[in-house]
């Protein structure tokens, strides 16, 4: 049996008498307010007709966006002007070189006071000359540098030990030498973490693929220090193995540069060596390396360059080493590939 409403006659609290009560609205904080009851109005005895006990506030949305046209238009601020860029501040020759990216700081020492630069038309020795790099016109070996610095361009660097050239987790790199730059570079033939010598770095993407770079089969020399004496016999099979394994290494020879009472140093001039095969076949003869060092890339020699420092190299040069990797070429006989193999695997 269902119970009748609250407020029906008889009901829930209802009057005994039937008296119908005004109906009750949920009250809500914002939405309703409660009104006086009549007979409070009349003890106070207030002219105005007494509202019912509950009584709806009306449309609250409304209200909100009245009360929101009321609210003060609060103008959006003022954008700060730009600031104008700070003047050209001077700094020393050695160090413009380095912002410019043509060499190192202790490159640019030594290509200072060589007398290979120019500032406005007059050859400067002293590396701590004051300039602007903005407005000084600077020739260096002929090239004019302005500001800012190109973005492509082709280094050579001299790498220390204990450099790797790939980003290792907490190594040193040779990025941490070279000058900061988006794209990355591109090296023509790695060295190892353990090696030392010359490296070629270029921004252009025909240096992307090492095997397939302009510079790739440019003459190199290779000093390695081995743990003993070595005798012509072995020095014989190792040059027999380079022109071996490649059909650029006609010319490639391996000779005594010095020894000493106990350990030797190797000569080793290749075209094609990777340095994979080197420590190969060094450990089958029976060598330990101590030490690997490259020390020339065509003409480019260590001996022009301190350790850990690089230089931009000029057009010429660049033509230069592409001219000697050409002529190289020309004294390779054409062989298939399988004459190659058979040399490689069974002429021994």
């Amino acid at each position: 049996m269902t119970q009748p409403p609250w407020n029906a006659a008889g009901g829930n609290g209802g009057d005994a008498g039937g008296e119908q009560r005004a109906q009750r609205f949920f009250r809500h904080r914002k939405k309703f307010r409660r009104g006086m009851r009549t007979a409070e109005k009349e003890q106070i005895g207030s002219r105005k007709p007494a509202p019912s006990a509950w009584k709806r506030r009306g449309d609250f949305q409304a209200w909100r966006k009245r009360s929101y046209r009321k609210r003060r238009f609060v103008a959006p601020a003022r954008k700060r002007p730009k600031k104008a860029p700070p003047e050209p501040r001077l700094m020393t020759l050695a160090r413009a070189l380095s912002r410019l990216k043509y060499a190192s700081h202790a490159a640019a020492l030594n290509i200072i006071r060589e007398g290979r630069v120019q500032v406005n038309g007059s050859v400067v020795l002293e590396p701590n000359t004051q300039v602007l790099i903005h407005r000084d016109t600077i020739v260096a070996d002929g090239i004019e540098l302005v500001f800012p610095p190109v973005e492509r361009y082709t280094v050579v660097f001299h790498k220390p030990r204990w450099v790797v050239a790939s980003k290792e987790l907490g190594a040193h790199t040779v990025y941490e030498y070279l000058p900061k730059r988006k794209g990355g570079y591109f090296p023509c033939g790695r060295l190892t973490k353990f090696a030392s010598g010359m490296v070629i770095f270029s921004t252009e993407p025909a240096y992307r693929n090492p095997e397939r770079s302009p510079l790739s089969l440019v003459e190199k020399e290779y000093h390695v220090k081995v743990h003993r004496h070595v005798k012509k016999r072995e020095l014989e099979q190792l040059a027999e193995e380079l022109r071996r394994m490649s059909q650029h290494n006609v010319e490639a020879r391996v000779e005594v540069l010095r020894e000493n009472t106990r350990n030797c140093w190797l000569r080793i001039v290749a075209r094609h060596l990777p340095l994979s095969f080197l420590h190969r076949f060094l450990k089958k003869t029976g060598l330990e390396i101590l030490h690997l060092h490259r020390y020339r890339l065509g003409f480019l020699t260590s001996d022009e360059l301190p350790v850990g420092a690089w230089r931009r190299l000029r057009a010429e040069e660049i033509a230069k080493l592409e001219e000697d990797v050409a002529k190289g070429s020309e004294t390779i006989t054409p062989t298939s590939g399988w004459d190659q193999l058979y040399r490689r695997w069974f002429s021994r």
